[in-house]
């Protein structure tokens, strides 16, 4: 298995995903890596279950997610099978949560955390975009062109989410209105955002200015949980703005 970070798709959902992931993965590595860091190490490795359930985890900067749908059985053997070896953290992204969540037969694991996207970004092409998105923002500046222009990484991540569930809403806006859209997308998750304990709010295609004046907004919103934020350049064909918020339930 290579070194580095890894997505594994688990079940038929899972594996769509894994597809759509290599597909977009293939048409954007080219410019994506600094010259000097495009090393295997530092690439996502995309592979479906039990296919990487071989894998190790021997270095915390490994950066596991695990995607699939709840209601699968594979997805719930991926989650005991990685258990077992003791991941630094293991993001499980997870669909169909809704049912099963109601049941009360799933709760985050210690060093895991449940991320559960709203429904319209369901779809396997729409879960490998934030799969994506995951992966960059814990990859820094000097290592991917698109990566966090800020300091984190998986340690932050982990202080925060870390035998939570999380929820994941996201907002894509032209350079004009994202302001106006921001601001509803914050208003329409409103009561889930006021019951929050910590939230990551990462930024694509915002100065600094900008996004700190965003930023500012979740914190008087949320005055009694951690904060944390990314920023990341985007290609300049991409002129569309986008903010993806996670935030625990």
């Amino acid at each position: 298995m290579e070194e580095g970070n890894h997505f594994i798709g688990a079940g038929d959902t899972g594996c769509m995903v894994a597809a759509e992931l290599c597909r977009i993965y293939k048409g954007m590595r080219e410019g994506l890596f600094q010259a000097e860091q495009d090393r295997p190490h530092n690439h996502l490795h995309i592979h479906c279950y039990p296919c990487a359930a071989k894998v190790c985890f021997d270095d915390k900067d490994h950066l596991v997610i695990l995607g699939g749908s709840l209601s699968e059985p594979d997805l719930r053997d991926a989650r005991d099978a990685f258990r077992d070896k003791h991941p630094y953290l293991m993001l499980t992204v997870a669909t169909d949560y809704r049912k099963v969540m109601n049941t009360g037969g799933y709760r985050a694991l210690p060093d895991e955390c449940l991320i559960f996207p709203d429904a319209v970004h369901c779809a396997p092409v729409k879960l490998a975009q934030l799969v994506l998105q995951i992966f960059l923002i814990h990859t820094p500046w000097y290592i991917s062109t698109r990566g966090s222009l800020v300091g984190y990484d998986l340690a932050d991540t982990k202080a925060i989410f870390a035998g939570k569930t999380a929820k994941v809403i996201t907002m894509t806006s032209d350079k004009v209105h994202y302001k106006k859209h921001f601001l509803k997308l914050l208003n329409t998750h409103r009561s889930g955002l006021g019951q929050t304990q910590g939230v990551l709010a990462s930024f694509w295609g915002l100065d600094l200015r900008d996004m700190n004046n965003l930023r500012l907004k979740v914190s008087r919103l949320l005055t009694d949980a951690d904060v944390v934020f990314t920023l990341h350049d985007l290609p300049d064909d991409e002129s569309h703005i986008k903010a993806t918020l996670f935030y625990t339930l």
